[in-house]
């Protein structure tokens, strides 16, 4: 009998992820079968799981590419594996428990302040310097990364008193670039620098421009240390110029594959579907 899973996402239409569909293809080509099941086009009576009107029967595994609600947690429980482990996913898509958590010999931590929009500018100012970041803590394609500059920046962030914020020093050795380094348990197996010609962000998903990069010794390391501390099977390892070492930005727990794959020219989503086709043979 095949071996079925589904990929969490927030929609059963995921046209446009180039992620979900070599998931999916990979998947196919293994003999498994796969699906997309968007929280959004799902509901709960009880602890049953309905998308649009069917009932989904249990799987062998899902994989977790969608942060929120207890759908999500739900969709979990149908399956014997979850990719990444839904506890480690839920704790680990937060940056602020990521900066407080994780830690190398090999990379330094920037200096932080976990505040609010109403937090005193001129605090945060003589704690950090100037200029600072602002992150959203659960904020991914570069959505909600605010660069401080001024007061007249700060104001960006007025709107929800409520809401938490992470704020860091900025490492303006690193301006407009970064390197993602993709983690499959602890092992490096790609790597690119990512960069931008007018922005302070490096995100693929704001157009920055990629070029793969050799994975060093430390690089190595790296992976190694954040699958000791974390358990995450996949995982996205982004890591900022420091003048003299990496400096850590943060991890993704849902890290998309079309700029590294790019970048690599490797093959990732076959060797994720080879690791999960391995646990469950």
């Amino acid at each position: 009998m095949a071996v079925t899973g589904y990929i969490i996402e927030k929609y059963n239409n995921m046209a446009s992820s180039y992620t979900c569909h070599r998931l999916v293809d990979e998947g196919h080509s293994a003999g498994m079968q796969m699906r997309i099941v968007g929280v959004q086009d799902c509901y709960l009576v009880g602890d049953q799981v309905y998308n649009h009107g069917e009932a989904l029967p249990p799987v062998d595994f899902v994989i977790n590419r969608y942060k929120w609600g207890h759908v999500k947690d739900v969709l979990n429980a149908l399956a014997g594996r979850s990719y990444n482990g839904k506890e480690a996913f839920n704790l680990y898509v937060n940056k602020y428990e990521q900066i407080t958590r994780l830690n190398s010999d090999v990379f330094f931590k920037p200096k932080y302040v976990l505040g609010f929009s109403d937090t005193p500018f001129n605090e945060l100012k003589n704690e950090l310097g100037l200029p600072f970041v602002a992150k959203g803590l659960e904020s991914s394609m570069g959505r909600e990364i605010f660069l401080i500059e001024d007061e007249k920046d700060w104001h960006q962030l007025e709107g929800n008193p409520a809401k938490e914020w992470l704020f860091e020093e900025f490492i303006t050795s690193s301006f407009g670039r970064d390197l993602r380094l993709f983690s499959v348990r602890g092992q490096a197996v790609a790597c690119m620098m990512r960069q931008s010609q007018n922005d302070f962000r490096a995100n693929v998903a704001l157009g920055s421009k990629v070029v793969p990069v050799a994975i060093d010794p430390n690089l190595r390391q790296i992976a190694d240390d954040i699958w000791q501390q974390t358990h995450l099977d996949f995982v996205g390892i982004d890591l900022l110029f420091g003048k003299e070492r990496y400096c850590f930005c943060e991890i993704n727990v849902m890290p998309g594959l079309e700029g590294i794959e790019t970048a690599s020219g490797k093959n990732i989503a076959g060797m994720i579907v080879e690791t999960i086709s391995n646990d469950l043979s």
